[in-house]
C-alpha cells in the first residue's frame, strides 16, 4: 500500500500535470524513489514517485518556488503555508519545510507492487 499525499486544492493546477510539486512539513514521509497515493480531498486521483526532495525554511523560498508551486506571489504563499500551518509550527523562523518533486506513474505501464 502506498503512503498518501493528501491535496485540499490543486493550486496552479498542478495536479495535471505531469511533474509537480508540493511543499510540506519536513519529515521521515518524503523519500526518493518512494511513491505515493496522490489524493485530493480523500478521493486518490493517481500515483506519483518521489524524483527529488530539498530541505527550506519559509525564508528560503523563493518568487519562483511560491509561484510554481501555488500560482501565488511570495508574500501570498508566506502567508499561506503560516496559515495552513499556525497550530502545528511554533516558529516559521526555524521551521524546516521540504520542497517534494514528484513524477506521475503511467499505471498502464507499471508493475504490480512497484
Amino acid at each position: 500500500m502506498n503512503t498518501a499525499i493528501n491535496f485540499q486544492t490543486n493550486w496552479n493546477g498542478k495536479l495535471d500535470c505531469r511533474c509537480f510539486t508540493t511543499f510540506r512539513l519536513a519529515g521521515g514521509k518524503y523519500q526518493v524513489g518512494k511513491i505515493y497515493d496522490i489524493q485530493l480531498n480523500g478521493k486518490s486521483i493517481k500515483k506519483a514517485r518521489c524524483l527529488d526532495k530539498r530541505v527550506l525554511r519559509l525564508d528560503q523560498v523563493n518568487e519562483w518556488i511560491a509561484r510554481i508551486d501555488t500560482g501565488y506571489s511570495l508574500e501570498e504563499f508566506r502567508n499561506l503555508v503560516q496559515t495552513m500551518y499556525k497550530n502545528i509550527v511554533r516558529d516559521f523562523t526555524t521551521q524546516e519545510f521540504v520542497l517534494v518533486l514528484l513524477e506521475t506513474i503511467d499505471e498502464s505501464t507499471t508493475s504490480p507492487g512497484s
